[in-house]
């Protein structure tokens, strides 16, 4: 509570405390007389001006319930932020003497196990650090603790302390033993002994050892490099995991749920253990392995940044020379792009997407060529636009004249819409959820604070036949404030920066619902149930489990990098978290339909056909070389079960219906405590309906997956393209001029997190080692049926380069994702 003089007086809550960043949010809550405004924030923000400077900003953010209070408030609201300057400076004082130390603590001793939860680094008195230990005291990370002397005469304190905050032992020693001689800089290892009486009485508990660290604090391209070497590490530690942390290969394998996973928010099960037969294949390992260095080695030249060119770093010449100019030129590249600098080597750089990634026909061509073609639907004659398109952006109108309505007529409207994405914490100003990753065995938050919206996007055909946006909105308040995004509407780069949180919101979706949820975890209790109920002779065992290979395996991997306390990559990374992204594939997957939504009826649902002769629309490259794919599937599937089930001239639906193992293939698949998939069929009477379940299976683990997988090389690894993350809410259109670069820096990824970005684009799309041109599975048992599907695969192959060999020939982006020599027949990666 808050009370002036004047006998004014308001209650406000603290909406925000962030201790890395220096940032206070107030809400207020109520004041002793009406306020004229509403949804007033208030915060206060501390950055560093120069060595021994501290630059205070205070802002507000509020809405008056009419115009011309306005002024009034602003003017109130100077006269508060003055009075609290004046008061701060009056406490402040003009800084330390002494320069920071960086510290690094390591255990050196400790007599016995005592259950400490923390190291309690204090100054005269005054916690200023606390380190998270092991149960056998050990630092659990080996950060270097930075420790802000006053003086030379401050003395460091020591305390081990237990969960509740009471102190187990403690220890002292003088600050100027830690503090650079006359002689100058040099490293200093000093040890700390702790004991009930401070160390000073009898013997220690335990014994903690200080190292001073006399270099400057690590640079963003040092920092960043850091990061890269520790995903390489912890990386190949989760592969030796997946490949040695083996359970028990029993006869049937159980099944286990996420613990997310209640009655109201269902997820797919999973294999209990990792059966020794599902770990991952050594040479894809080693394929794995090589493809995280390959893109290590390939920022070596950031390293050439680290090494001293000057005079004093002792490079003799011409070698001083070479590297200075070398480092000019990364240093040129940081500057004018630092999502390029990773580009190098053996990771090419996606010149097509970098060069027209802000045009509005390259963000709506990818939503049909890209990496996510899994959003966007078309207006049919049987959907009514007031019905289906946002309020907000029913009136718009093309750049040719038409309106949605004539869009709509003219086959040529498509909409994208995201309400899945409604899920966190929501920020009342910018109508932005927001999500802050915390680590719970470091008790501490990792990383900055990420933003993301629900976003409503209109696409339309143009005369040309290219996709482009109508427009959209990224806010959901429906209450008419809801800002509308056009390029006749907004400055170019304002627009431009509404479309990378367009774009990050997509990749949100696609990231955890397209591929993580809709291809790697539904894909498990298939493999599962298929193992416990068909026979491995079986023949529907044969046609299937190419189709499983090293998948089980894999989402074992995921599930480690998911639940990671120490390294929640997911969660430190992605705007949403782990949490918000199970929650909104459990939402999805809460609707899903095993038939209902396979990829033809799944297309069918959003207003697409089988190719541009339904709906008009070219350029559907998922569309038009899945339903060759899925046909090629669908006569080779159904060859061989005519095959099977048909032999020596009986009735093939009749065999099909008295087979015992396939029914309890579908008990097994439907049975809530085990596979629980409700929407899988009862029974199979016939053999086309059997066809069309395994299709869409086999479809699902191999088609699928590689379409809004493979991708990722070109389309995610170039980070503005579509962001795992925003840093900062979309700020409000500028009344005049338009947003600077400053706004882009600030909203996009910092250089550590773009680095994870792009590694991961690149590791994920790592070629297959075994494609669907190499498949081999009736070879013996139907070579007919075997012949006739390679031809389909080689003609599909052909008919896919050479459609891609025009598309670059005319300055487009292929598309050999689904192509058989590229799509791989499993989940492998």
């Amino acid at each position: 509570a808050l009370v002036y003089g004047n006998g004014s007086s308001y209650v406000e809550q603290l909406t925000r405390l962030d201790d890395k960043l220096h940032v206070l949010e107030y809400r207020l809550v109520s004041s002793k007389d009406p306020l004229p405004a509403q949804n007033v924030y208030t915060s206060v923000e501390l950055v560093a001006a120069g060595s021994r400077a501290t630059r205070v900003t205070w802002s507000s953010a509020f809405q008056p319930t009419r115009d011309s209070v306005a002024p009034v408030i602003r003017e109130r609201q100077m006269e508060a932020y003055a009075a609290g300057i004046k008061a701060l400076q009056a406490k402040v004082t003009s800084g330390p003497s002494v320069r920071p130390l960086r510290v690094s603590v390591t255990k050196a001793s400790m007599v016995s196990s005592s259950l400490v939860a923390q190291l309690v680094i204090a100054i005269n008195g005054t916690a200023v650090h606390k380190v998270g230990l092991t149960p056998s005291g050990t630092p659990m990370t080996h950060d270097l603790v930075t420790l802000q002397l006053k003086s030379v005469d401050d003395t460091l304190e020591l305390a081990l302390e237990k969960e509740d905050g009471s102190v187990v032992a403690k220890g002292t020693i003088a600050a100027s033993a830690l503090l650079p001689t006359a002689e100058g800089p040099s490293q200093v290892t000093l040890d700390v002994d702790l004991g009930p009486g401070g160390g000073e009485d009898g013997k220690p508990v335990a014994t903690y050892t200080l190292s001073v660290i006399n270099a400057s604090p690590p640079s963003p391209i040092e920092a960043a490099m850091q990061l890269l070497m520790a995903v390489g590490s912890e990386l190949k530690e989760h592969l030796m995991q997946t490949a040695f942390l083996i359970g028990v290969d029993d006869a049937k394998w159980r099944y286990a749920s996420y613990p997310q996973a209640v009655d109201t928010a269902s997820l797919p099960k999973f294999s209990a253990v990792l059966p020794p037969s599902q770990v991952i294949q050594p040479t894809r390992v080693g394929h794995l392995f090589g493809r995280n260095t390959e893109f290590l080695y390939a920022q070596t030249r950031l390293l050439k940044l680290l090494v001293d060119s000057s005079e004093k770093g002792n490079i003799p010449e011409p070698r001083r020379s070479i590297l200075a100019k070398l480092q000019e030129e990364v240093k040129a590249i940081v500057r004018e792009n630092r999502f390029l600098a990773v580009f190098n080597g053996a990771v090419p750089e996606p010149k097509l997407v970098v060069e027209r990634c802000t045009r509005d026909e390259e963000v709506a061509g990818q939503m049909i060529r890209g990496v996510n073609p899994m959003k966007i639907m078309r207006l049919t004659d049987k959907d009514d636009p007031a019905r289906v398109v946002a309020k907000p952006l029913l009136g718009l109108v093309a750049p040719d004249g038409r309106n949605v309505t004539q869009l709509w007529k003219d086959n040529a409207l498509f909409y994208a819409d995201y309400p899945e994405l409604m899920v966190g914490t929501l920020d009342a100003v910018s109508g932005a959820y927001t999500h802050q990753a915390v680590s719970s065995l470091l008790h501490a938050e990792v990383g900055a604070q990420k933003y993301w919206y629900a976003p409503r996007l209109v696409v339309y055909k143009k005369a040309s036949g290219k996709l482009s946006i109508l427009g959209f909105t990224l806010t959901r308040k429906d209450d008419g404030s809801d800002e509308v995004y056009t390029a006749a509407t907004h400055p170019p780069s304002t627009y431009v920066l509404a479309k990378v949180h367009l774009t990050c919101a997509d990749n949100q979706a696609h990231q955890f619902v397209s591929h993580l949820g809709m291809t790697h975890l539904l894909a498990e209790p298939f493999i599962v149930a298929a193992h416990n109920a068909l026979p491995p002779d079986h023949i529907l065992s044969v046609l299937l489990e190419p189709h499983f290979v090293d998948t089980i395996g894999i989402n074992f991997l995921a599930r480690q990098t998911l639940v990671s306390s120490v390294a929640p990559f997911t969660d430190a990374t992605f705007s949403v978290g782990t949490a918000n992204a199970l929650d909104i594939f459990s939402a999805e997957y809460g609707k899903w339909d095993f038939l209902g939504d396979n990829f033809v009826n799944g297309l069918a649902k959003r207003g697409f056909g089988t190719d541009a002769s339904v709906d008009g629309l070219d350029g559907f490259h998922y569309r038009d070389d899945g339903f060759k794919v899925w046909k090629a599937l669908t006569r080779h599937v159904s060859r061989v079960l005519h095959a099977h089930y048909g032999v020596g001239g009986q009735d093939a639906d009749a065999a099909l219906a008295a087979d015992a193992d396939v029914a309890e293939w579908c008990a097994e698949m439907r049975d809530p405590k085990r596979a629980a998939i409700p929407s899988f069929p009862k029974a199979f009477t016939t053999v086309d309906a059997l066809t069309e379940a395994l299709v869409s299976l086999i479809f699902m683990c191999s088609a699928q997956h590689a379409a809004v997988n493979f991708p990722q090389a070109e389309y995610v690894t170039y980070v503005p393209n579509r962001p795992d993350s925003m840093r900062a809410p979309m700020p409000p259109t500028p009344a005049k001029g338009d947003l600077s670069r400053a706004d882009f820096d600030a909203a996009l990824p910092d250089t550590p997190v773009s680095l994870f970005q792009a590694l991961f684009g690149h590791l994920l799309s790592a070629p297959t080692d075994a494609p669907a041109s190499s498949y081999a599975a009736v070879k013996d048992r139907h070579p007919a049926a075997f012949g006739a599907f390679t031809a389909d695969l080689q003609r599909i192959t052909q008919e896919i380069n050479e459609r891609n060999q025009v598309l670059v020939a005319n300055g487009e982006m292929p598309y050999p994702y689904l192509s058989p020599e590229n799509m791989p027949l499993s989940i492998d990666i």
